[in-house]
């Protein structure tokens, strides 16, 4: 095996599933080039689909297994297979009563499923990148290129762009980048506790404890499709956005590699893309690693930003403040998807004059890059 799979991209030895990914991606016989990658045939779009359902229907299987093996054997044999032990903890004067045969069977069911979840997320993403000729082998970032795939397979957050300076959390305190996590965190349990509160209400306290419990497997199907789908999602976006990113830097290079203005602007308009989403995305760090090198703007680890940069853009020339438009605009929808604060964020600059691209256009894109149709239209824009 290659060095690149003993070892792997995060920093430590590499775990038993980024192996397992390694080589399920590197099995891939990638061999399309240029606009192929980001174009999708309707081969690759039918393969696509298949792939997108028998993920779903596995993991809608595993939440609603999960729950039937964990409660309906408890409510049915519960005395026999797990009962009551009282267990005598320090500072407390009685026992307390622990079923702890059912505490190690749940664990062990949830370990189960994670287990299953996270291969199962890593086949979807080398099927995906498999049915986009994907990863390359001709390609110089083959290695880079495996390793941001497996990242999306493990559900790992890559923080590359701290490393050029650009910090997509600016303005917001410690506690609130803390508060924004735990937030996500939150709403798989909160909405499994709802479900049973819900169903308690209706049927009374009647209710029996196995039909309440029970109520969790829509719950847990639901989280568990969701969380594949954000896999899928993602990994589609990784695979077709690295030839995009390069038409599209390459096209710039070519209108204003000689420009000054539109070089000292560049750093800042990087950060305002970064700001926007308050999200590191591993895209948005291929587009600024691009950019940089492409305009050869030497890296920086705390670069000096311009305070209030995107109210001023009016004040640059008209093809410069074009140019700047476009490239906030090709950050934003270059991880295939455009969220509340991202569309308030254009809003807010269509309103000061620096985006001249109507919502309806910016959705029609976001949709096309998604979609594997491209995004010719923009990109002559």
């Amino acid at each position: 095996m290659q060095k690149a799979a003993k070892k792997s991209a995060f920093g430590k030895r590499a775990s038993y599933f980024e192996r397992y990914a390694y080589r399920e991606l590197t099995r891939n016989k990638g061999d399309q080039t240029g606009e192929e990658l980001f174009l999708l045939s309707e081969k690759e779009i039918a393969a696509l689909k298949k792939i997108r359902t028998n993920t779903y229907l596995k993991a809608i299987a595993a939440g609603s297994l999960g729950v039937i093996l964990l409660y309906v054997p408890y409510h049915l044999w519960g005395s026999v297979l797990f009962p009551v032990t009282s267990v005598s903890l320090p500072l407390l004067a009685n026992p307390v009563a622990l079923e702890i045969e059912f505490l190690i069977y749940s664990v062990l069911l949830v370990v189960a499923e994670i287990i299953y979840l996270t291969r199962l997320n890593i086949k979807a993403v080398s099927a995906i990148a498999a049915a986009c000729g994907c990863p390359a082998r001709h390609d110089l970032n083959f290695e880079d290129n495996v390793n941001a795939l497996i990242a999306v397979g493990l559900e790992k957050k890559q923080k590359e762009l701290a490393a050029i300076g650009i910090n997509p959390y600016e303005g917001l305190s410690k506690w609130s980048v803390v508060l924004y996590q735990i937030a996500l965190k939150l709403k798989a349990a909160l909405s499994g506790f709802l479900v049973k509160l819900l169903v308690t209400k209706v049927l009374g306290r009647y209710a029996l404890r196995m039909v309440v419990d029970l109520a969790g497997i829509p719950v847990y199907a639901f989280w568990n499709a969701w969380g594949v789908r954000t896999v899928m999602n993602e990994t589609r976006v990784r695979v077709m956005a690295p030839p995009l990113i390069n038409k599209f830097v390459q096209n710039l290079f070519d209108e204003f590699k000689n420009n000054d203005q539109f070089k000292s602007a560049i750093y800042n308009t990087l950060q305002a893309i970064s700001t926007s989403k308050r999200s590191f995305h591993y895209n948005h760090f291929l587009l600024a690693t691009s950019i940089l090198n492409r305009f050869e703007i030497p890296v920086s680890t705390d670069p000096n930003y311009q305070e209030n940069f995107l109210k001023n853009v009016p004040e640059f020339d008209a093809e410069v403040e074009r140019a700047i438009a476009k490239l906030l605009l090709f950050g934003i929808m270059i991880d295939g998807r455009l969220s509340v604060r991202e569309k308030r964020a254009l809003q807010n600059l269509r309103e000061a004059g620096v985006m001249p691209y109507t919502e309806e256009q910016v959705k029609r894109w976001t949709k096309d890059y998604f979609e594997g149709r491209g995004l010719e239209e923009f990109l002559v824009s």
